[in-house]
């Protein structure tokens, strides 16, 4: 018989956010857009920046490691993909003014 492993110390709330970069950089992201439309009543801009979060998940969801994605990743690679990169995207040309 092995012997067992000694148990990992717990993480702390700043540990657990660091460890999940990717999805605090798009909620941040996010949770700035839904401040600048509260604050200012710029929708425009504030939409903008909610808009270009989401697409940035979608291009880290591509890009990181399976490692290192996190909580960004909840299907399959391709599906997250494209999912993020299509709301991100409808959302910018909506807020773009091009289907007026």
């Amino acid at each position: 018989m092995t012997a067992p492993e000694a148990p990992k110390p717990a993480k702390g709330p700043v540990q657990a956010v660091l460890g999940q970069w990717p999805l605090a950089l798009v909620l941040t992201g996010v949770a700035l857009g839904l401040l600048v439309v509260a604050v200012t009543g710029h929708w425009r801009i504030g939409c903008t920046v909610i808009g270009s979060a989401v697409t940035l998940g979608g291009v880290l969801r591509l890009m990181l490691p399976k490692g290192q994605v996190g909580l960004l990743a909840v299907r399959n690679r391709l599906i997250d993909t494209v999912l993020l990169l299509g709301s991100g995207v409808g959302i910018l040309l909506l807020t773009s003014g091009l289907f007026r």
